[in-house]
């Protein structure tokens, strides 16, 4: 496949230019006198042609493989007068081209660099955050309207920095998913979450739901469906008493394995949820098609409905 990239994406340039692969599934395009020859719109061109040519399936042994591209561009001597610093802001581009959700490309920008400093700091401090056990879980209760009764809760992680106080979600989470760090911090919780369920049923909730979400990041990583299992085998909970909390694009993507660990959650007894419904190509149809007991809808999807004009018939 790569020796196949290779060989499109040379396909793409000039024959003055230099194309090579730095490593794994890393290549670089050298550009010679762009200044002169080629105008930033023609670049962008460029661009959106290496993009349009990946997005062909690639066949290997009769097995159809897409790739996404992503691309980050530095200029000479706009952002470097040197081949180490242009490296360096074409990497940075690319992080940025990455983090806006791939299949994209991105022209070096001075305030990337602020980002980038920003996204790392904050990633280091994560790490630290993992060793020195500063993450807890906030329990937000689920009450029955009809009876007012607490029937359940959702684990909420957050961040207890010795020195910044308590970090909310929104400040780290997607840090966490882009560096991976969502995966052992995910692991913390579930088995976090399950051990204090046992303490709540113990406590007098015998038949309360401890709701779990879990990322798209984990389940492309590996391993989550027996993961779950270990956690409730080690904290001795029940599995009907555990709700993982899933959203929809985990669901639709599909994936074989995805499939698999839904129908061993649901066969040992482990309740299921969509979370954000709404948000994405939402469509009651293809619920039929997943095990699923509870349906959460985003709040962006219902917000300020009763108060809304109806339209005129």
């Amino acid at each position: 496949m790569l020796q196949d990239l290779g060989r499109r994406l040379a396909r793409q340039v000039r024959a003055e230019d230099s194309l090579c692969r730095l490593a794994g599934d890393a290549f670089m395009l050298v550009l010679p006198d762009v200044g002169q020859d080629l105008r930033l719109a023609d670049l962008a061109s460029l661009c959106e042609r290496l993009l349009a040519r990946m997005a062909e399936p690639f066949d290997l042994d009769g097995h159809q493989v897409q790739v996404h591209l992503s691309l980050g561009v530095a200029l000479y001597p706009r952002d470097g007068t040197d081949g180490e610093t242009l490296m360096r802001h074409a990497d940075t581009a690319l992080h940025a081209a990455k983090h806006a959700g791939r299949q994209t490309y991105r022209f070096f920008e001075p305030s990337m660099n602020e980002a980038l400093a920003r996204f790392l700091q904050t990633r280091d401090a994560l790490r630290d955050a993992l060793e020195h056990h500063e993450f807890v879980l906030h329990d937000q209760p689920r009450v029955a309207l009809d009876t007012g009764r607490v029937v359940g809760v959702e684990a909420l992680v957050r961040w207890q920095r010795p020195e910044g106080g308590l970090v909310l979600p929104g400040d780290f989470i997607d840090v966490a998913k882009e560096s991976g760090l969502i995966v052992p911090i995910g692991h913390w919780v579930l088995a976090e979450a399950c051990r204090q369920a046992v303490a709540w049923r113990q406590a007098g909730w015998p038949d309360l739901v401890m709701a779990v979400n879990l990322s798209t990041v984990q389940f492309r990583r590996g391993g989550i469906g027996d993961e779950v299992l270990a956690a409730l085998e080690v904290s001795g909970l029940d599995p009907a008493g555990l709700e993982l909390e899933l959203t929809e694009s985990i669901l639709l993507e599909g994936a074989a394995d995805v499939l698999t660990a839904v129908s061993t959650w649901k066969a040992a007894g482990i309740q299921l949820a969509i979370d954000d419904f709404g948000t994405g190509y939402s469509s009651l149809a293809y619920l039929k098609h997943f095990p699923v007991d509870t349906l959460k809808i985003d709040r962006s999807f219902i917000a300020g409905m009763v108060e809304q004009e109806k339209p005129d018939a």
